[in-house]
Parts: structure tokens; sequence; C-alpha cells
């Protein structure tokens, strides 16, 4: 290493050309897979040039580097001039482009018009979210209020553009409104109840360091973000649902609407909850482990009892309640506003 520990760090590409050496040893009872790579420089001012990276870590966490692969080189520009090479982590930037354009082509090849319109109103979502959103949030802004917002304009934006203006559609929006409005006075009345800080996180921690971001705001509105999705999926189908049934029979009444209506939404309902549950165990798998090994030797209330542990089973049952009331909420509207045959022009005349 350098005598000056002053540096820079900057980040290029590099091309490994050939594996000079590889080996497992043991030292004091630890195994390490020791590297030895031939790298090409793909950027920077010594692009072109050829150096030799070593490097040490745990076989079972090694990321696999063959021949011909690219990687991220780390560059450490000392204040002495020297500059050393190490590598930081396998490219995958160029893998992830042919996964979007596959994932693009799938939902167009299997959805039509409607996946061109999904494909659309997701791109509306990571706009909103990330140059909206984010940034209100770092500007100090009030997570909730902002997720709140936020998160009504890309119920609006993306419903409209992924199934086009009707009244139908309207229906399905008024829903998941009503649904989602609840959803946030159920995550402000539960984690308020359970003097949950928001502080469960290690990356919860880490922000708190340089900015002055709401622990308590943040976990609020990242849960209600979480269930927007969910939400619009099944009022859209609860709205589609009642429609098409009074387009088959336009005599049927309210009530025989909402009853038929109520029994594919129990079907639904049954889905999305276990859907929703596992997504938030499966975003949390690492820290449910760590709970089950127990390596503290901590009783079963402790773990149940801890931040962590109590903010997930929160984002579960708050994300899992407006689910169950957007239902019943959404199909009431769809059966009484479908049987009164008014159209959407008609809908929103009599609405304002």
């Amino acid at each position: 290493m350098p005598g000056n520990l002053n540096f820079k760090d900057s980040y290029l590409q590099g091309k490994i050309i050939s594996i000079l050496s590889q080996k497992t040893q043991t030292t004091d009872g630890q195994k390490s897979l020791d590297q030895k790579f031939k790298v090409q420089l793909l950027e920077g001012k010594d692009k072109g040039k050829t150096v030799v990276i070593e490097m040490s870590g745990d076989p079972k966490t090694s990321q696999a580097i063959n021949p011909e692969d690219t990687v991220v080189i780390d560059s450490k520009q000392y204040a002495n001039g020297k500059t050393e090479y190490s590598i930081y982590e396998p490219y995958r930037l160029n893998y992830l482009l042919l996964v979007l354009i596959a994932f693009m082509l799938l939902i167009g090849f299997v959805a039509g018009k409607k996946g061109i319109g999904a494909i659309i109103g997701l791109g509306v979502s990571l706009t909103i979210i990330t140059l909206w959103i984010i940034p209100q949030i770092l500007q100090g802004q009030d997570p909730l209020q902002t997720c709140i917002i936020g998160g009504f304009i890309i119920l609006v934006v993306t419903t409209y553009i992924a199934h086009g203006i009707s009244l139908k559609t309207t229906v399905a929006i008024i829903g998941t409104s009503l649904a989602f409005l609840i959803a946030g006075w159920l995550a402000t009345t539960i984690v308020d109840l359970m003097k949950t800080t928001g502080l469960g996180s290690e990356d919860i921690y880490n922000l708190q360091m340089g900015t002055s971001i709401n622990p308590k705001g943040l976990l609020l509105g990242g849960i209600l973000i979480a269930t927007l999705g969910a939400l619009n999926d099944i009022t859209t189908t609860q709205s589609m649902t009642i429609f098409t049934l009074v387009k088959e029979n336009p005599k049927q009444k309210l009530s025989e609407l909402f009853s038929k209506g109520m029994a594919i939404g129990k079907e639904h309902i049954a889905s999305l909850i276990n859907t929703l549950v596992l997504a938030f165990a499966g975003s949390s798998l690492a820290v449910l482990i760590f709970f089950e090994l127990n390596p503290l030797h901590l009783p079963i209330w402790v773990i149940l009892n801890n931040e962590s542990t109590m903010e997930e089973i929160i984002k579960s049952i708050v994300g899992s309640s407006a689910l169950i009331l957007a239902v019943p909420i959404t199909t009431f509207i769809a059966a009484w506003v479908a049987s009164q045959g008014t159209s959407l022009k008609e809908f929103i005349d009599s609405v304002f």
C-alpha cells in the first residue's frame, strides 16, 4: 500500500483477460479464495492498459469472475501519484438492458396494447417516484404527505394510461383512492399504537447521519406506496367485473350486481393477501432467518416485540386490510354506477 493514505476513488470498466492464479487456502480455520487476474482497462486515462489485480475473499461469497467478463474497477489515485486498482464487482448493466427488453417484449406479446399501456404506466410511476417523491423527501418535506400526493398522481395517470379513460376506470380510481386514504389512516394509527419510530432498519439509521428525514413518515409513506399497486389491481378487476355483468344483463339490480361482484372479489382477496404477505416476507427474508437462528438466544416474545419485526407485521396488516376494504367499496360504487346506466360525462356532471 502506498504510504500516503490520501486518495481519490474513481470507477471504470475493465475486461478480464485471463486468470493468472486461483487457490483456496486456510488460515486459522478460515478459508479464503485467492485470485490473480490480468485485466484490461476499458476507460479512463489509462484506457487500453493491462494491469494485474489480486483479490481475496470468502469462497462462499466470492463472485464468479471468468475470462472475457466485464468488471467494475475501483481506481484509487493517491496524492503521491501512485494508482491502485481493485475489482469492485461484476459489471451487470449490459445484462440488465437485455433482461428489461425481454421483459417488455413479453408484456407486449401477451397483453398487446394493454401491455404497452402498462409499460408506459410503469415508466410514469418510476419517473414520479425518482424525480418528485424522493427529491421532495430529501428537501425536508413530510414523507407521508409526499407519498400520498405522489401516490394519487401515480394512481390517476397510470390507471388511465393502462386501461383507458372510461367510466369503469374512473370507478376503479375512486375505489382505490378511498382504500388508499383508509390505508394511510390505518398505518398512522397502528404505527402510533405500537410506538414504532421507523428506525427498524440499518438503512434508515444511515440516512439519519446525513439528512433530517422523518423516519416514521418514511415508514408510513413506504407502506402506502407498496400497497398502492395491489390496491389498483383489485379495484380495476372489481370494476371491470361489475360492468361486464351489466353488459351481459342490463336489467340486474344493484343488490344482484353487488352480490355477484363480492363472490368474485372474495376469491381475489384470498390470493392477493397471500401475495402481499409473501412479498413483504420475501423482502425481509434475511432478517427472518437471522431471527430464526437467534444467535443471542432471545426469548421469542422479545424477537416479536423488536421494531424490525413489528414494522414488517404492520406492513402486512395495513396492506391486507386496505385490500379487504377495497373490494366492497369498489364493488358497491361500481354496482351503483353501472345500474344507473349513466355515461362517463353524466357521472362526472352528477359528482361535480
